[in-house]
């Protein structure tokens, strides 16, 4: 038997692996019905994933609902009445309201373009961030420096134009730039900003010297002010030193913000 409360530990790892899912909760019963109120089930990838509301027809006449809910653009919770009769092919004779709650979360990504120090630094934080980190770098891997770690918490994508990866990332990602190259810092800067959908973090490493140079060129190239506005640079919350650990660590708290505001945005604070 489920531990009462395990429910949240399977939520909690389906929301690490960005797997949507529905709770479906007992939330009233009359009658004879299989199980009592608060009796609960969660279904993921159109299947039972924990526990169960009491099997049977009901059980996969529910399953059904949370899958057909899923499929739906903006999924909102919703109840059910099913009279336990015929219909539902059971005849415990009852009536059961089920409570379905989707949580259409996706998992969290990281992506940075570059791979020097503090690249590495962040990337060792993607256990802490709960995230996936990719670095994407022109380089070869053997090229890199600082040597990679023969084992990494991130995963290394070399290619000749980083560029070309902009677009295929998904809006929801963190975004950071931190190349080893000016000139590639503004031309991936540019390919993110053409993006008809934002990503949900653009960040860039370097000084407010810096932004404001880039800023100008950019400017002049027809970028809007609200388009620019969207850049973070300098990266992080704090700016109070120029070690490439403590880079990571700022840079890793505003990301953490970011993907809690999106995962509950009705928090307050």
């Amino acid at each position: 038997m489920d531990a009462p409360m395990s429910w949240l530990g399977e939520l909690e790892t389906l929301r690490s692996t960005g797997t949507p899912c529905v709770a479906v909760i007992v939330a009233a019963a009359s009658g004879s019905t299989p199980r009592e109120v608060g009796a609960r089930m969660i279904v993921a990838d159109g299947r039972l994933a924990w526990g169960t509301i009491g099997g049977g027809n009901l059980e996969l006449k529910a399953i059904e609902a949370a899958r057909d809910l899923l499929e739906q653009p903006g999924a909102c919770s919703r109840s059910l009445e099913y009279p336990l009769g015929p219909a539902t092919g059971q005849c415990c004779g009852g009536a059961v309201t089920l409570f379905f709650e989707p949580f259409t979360w996706s998992a969290r990504r990281v992506v940075i373009f570059g791979a020097g120090h503090v690249a590495q630094a962040l990337g060792a934080l993607a256990d802490h961030l709960a995230a996936e980190v990719l670095l994407i770098d022109p380089r070869e891997a053997a090229e890199i420096q600082p040597p990679l770690a023969a084992r990494t918490a991130f995963e290394l994508l070399s290619v000749d134009a980083p560029e070309d990866e902009v677009a295929e990332l998904s809006p929801t990602a963190a975004v950071l730039v931190m190349t080893h190259s000016h000139a590639l810092d503004q031309l991936l800067i540019e390919h993110a900003l053409r993006r008809e959908e934002p990503f949900a973090y653009l960040g860039m490493i370097g000084s407010a010297r810096k932004w404001e140079h880039f800023r100008s060129r950019l400017g002049r190239k027809g970028f809007t002010d609200a388009a620019l506005d969207s850049v973070h640079c300098p990266i992080g919350l704090t700016r109070c030193s120029k070690e490439p650990g403590a880079i990571a660590l700022s840079a890793a708290a505003a990301i953490s913000e970011v993907f809690a505001r999106a995962e509950h945005p009705d928090a307050q604070g």
